[in-house]
């Protein structure tokens, strides 16, 4: 069987859509079989996402494609007319919320990992919104088979696009284990880039910086709260690229009291984040919605406690090894954080409880399920 995959809307490394294919190639490429893969992406993504495997096939193109607008044109016009002359048997398309086109010769598989922008007013600028809200449901339902990677996102996919729930299948995400493990936390802060600039104890959120969705400043609200009642030591480490409205979030933290203990590290690298992790006391994630929540699963596998939003697929993924808080509440999200800073025997249980929870996903399992979809819309 040849397969078809685009690349195109993986953020070139900087997403966890883009984690999702990586992880996903490199499970492909070790598949035993007959499969092909002909990956389409830009030239310079080659070493990113196109393990050296001979069943993989990389179809560059170049940078021109960057632009957005021509990017969704592209799909709709040139890709249906590839995938005719490369005669794939299926089309895979890993960032199915960005891009997917209207028709195709061959059968289609996207994943569409959340409708967060439904549930977070707000999240993205008006043209965004058009296209999330009035085209991308119509191009969901056009697909023959929809993945989606919690039962949350299945719930809006269903109600929100209306595909039958027979055309949508859950394939849960994991934590790389050759990346997120348990490391003794001086350890890891030597390994540390000099860069980071980290000052132990600290608490640790990562996420790209973006405003109103990803909900830093009620973070930093809870955080400040901390500070002043409980004049805790710790610092806050915001780790993560700036995005939509991130200067709100850089006014808020300037605006608590306490911005010298508030840390901004930018982007960090596959290889610091983890360390980041395994040496954080507590790893915080308030997002206001999220399709599935990879950090808290990788969190959980570095050992390191977790508090999270109690909405969405986040408990789906935490289980009974996280500690759930209500995400518009300020108060709410310190009590959480204080619970594990304050009571030792509840930290220890929680991150027990959460490496034996991460242990349960893998990416092994999440292609297998994956090339079991495609298999079966091709026959």
């Amino acid at each position: 069987m040849k397969i078809g995959i685009s690349t195109f809307g993986g953020d070139g490394g900087k997403s966890g859509i883009s984690q999702y294919i990586i992880q996903l190639m490199r499970e492909f490429a070790r598949q035993p079989g007959p499969d092909t893969f002909e990956v389409i992406g830009y030239r310079e993504e080659r070493d990113l996402f196109v393990p050296q495997s001979p069943a993989m096939l990389h179809l560059p193109f170049e940078s021109n494609l960057h632009s957005p607008l021509r990017n969704v044109f592209w799909h709709q016009v040139s890709l249906p007319g590839l995938a005719r002359r490369q005669k794939f048997d299926a089309l895979f398309l890993p960032a199915g919320n960005r891009r997917l086109p209207i028709t195709a010769p061959c059968p289609t598989v996207g994943t569409v990992h959340d409708f967060s922008s439904i549930h977070v007013p707000g999240k993205y600028d008006k043209a965004r919104m058009i296209y999330i809200l009035k085209v991308l449901p119509f191009l969901v339902r056009r697909l023959t088979h929809v993945l989606t990677v919690s039962e949350s996102s299945k719930k809006d996919i269903v109600e929100y696009a209306r595909v039958p729930e027979n055309k949508v299948t859950v394939t849960p995400l994991a934590a790389n284990p050759g990346v997120y493990f348990p490391r003794d936390p001086a350890e890891a802060l030597a390994m540390l880039s000099p860069n980071c600039k980290v000052r132990p104890p600290y608490i640790l959120y990562t996420s790209r910086l973006e405003h109103p969705g990803k909900n830093h400043a009620r973070l930093i609200g809870a955080f400040a709260e901390l500070k002043r009642k409980d004049k805790i030591p710790h610092q806050l480490v915001l780790a993560g690229s700036d995005w939509d409205r991130a200067a709100e979030v850089h006014l808020a933290a300037e605006q608590s009291g306490f911005a010298a203990d508030i840390l901004f590290t930018g982007f960090v690298s596959t290889q610091d984040l983890p360390l980041l992790m395994q040496a954080a006391d507590v790893f915080v994630f308030p997002s206001l919605y999220e399709g599935f929540g990879l950090p808290i699963l990788e969190a959980m596998a570095c050992g390191t406690p977790v508090a999270c939003s109690s909405i969405s697929s986040m408990p789906e993924v935490a289980g009974d090894a996280g500690i759930l808080f209500d995400p518009y509440d300020e108060g709410s999200i310190a009590a959480a954080i204080r619970s594990i800073i304050t009571q030792s025997d509840l930290r220890k249980r929680i991150a027990a409880r959460g490496l034996e929870r991460s242990k349960l996903f893998s990416w092994s399992a999440t292609a297998a399920r994956t090339l079991e979809v495609l298999r079966s819309v091709a026959r």
